[in-house]
């Protein structure tokens, strides 16, 4: 868990680098620390690295004082003062290309951790559009397979119907050869009732 938090303004004095290559550090990953609500970047860390952080700005300060100390001297003559001036000069040239140097290279980490987003993203694209061409084929089958039972089921509708029909015809058939039946049977009794009384009658005469 960090134990402090420090503005990110405060830490780039503490460093001694702009508050810019803070930010830059943030959002590459390389400093753990965020944009909180209040909008101001924080920079959090651990009680320990706070420790290291003011000890190695007390040694750059105390080598700093030891620097100047030494410019003071030189500007006691004439001579000296141009030196000194030419060194402050220098050292001041070489604080803005360390800052450059600082900020390009935080700008060029920050950049090869974009990219990789950006590789990342563009994966899960490739991946995505891959799973809807699949689902897309996976659609146009089931839609293919639909149209095949559609017209296999229409086909069946119409042989059923067919049958029918024909079942249709069968019962009408069969009833009519039912009515038929009946028809002899009633004539066949007919003519058994008829012999009978023929009979009846032959019988009474003989």
């Amino acid at each position: 868990m960090n134990d402090v938090k420090l503005k990110a303004s405060d830490y780039a004095l503490h460093v001694g680098v702009s508050l810019n290559t803070v930010k830059n550090r943030i959002r590459s990953g390389i400093l753990k620390g965020s944009k909180e609500e209040d909008g101001i970047w924080y920079v959090y860390l651990s009680r320990d690295e706070y420790e290291h952080l003011l000890k190695s700005e007390e040694r750059r300060n105390e080598k700093q004082k030891e620097i100047s100390n030494s410019l003071e001297k030189l500007k006691a003559s004439f001579e000296g003062q141009l030196i000194a001036t030419y060194i402050e000069i220098q050292m001041f040239k070489d604080l803005q290309k360390e800052e450059l140097l600082h900020e390009m290279s935080s700008l060029y980490t920050l950049l090869a951790v974009r990219e990789k987003e950006i590789q990342i993203m563009k994966d899960e694209m490739e991946r995505m559009e891959k799973a809807l061409k699949e689902k897309e084929d996976s659609l146009k089958d089931l839609q293919r397979r639909t149209m095949e039972l559609e017209r296999s089921l229409k086909h069946m509708e119409s042989q059923l119907r067919e049958k029918d029909l024909m079942l249709a015809e069968k019962d009408i058939q069969t009833q009519k050869l039912l009515l038929e039946k009946e028809r002899e049977i009633l004539n066949k009794t007919a003519q058994i009732e008829k012999l009978k009384k023929e009979l009846e009658l032959r019988e009474r005469k003989d």
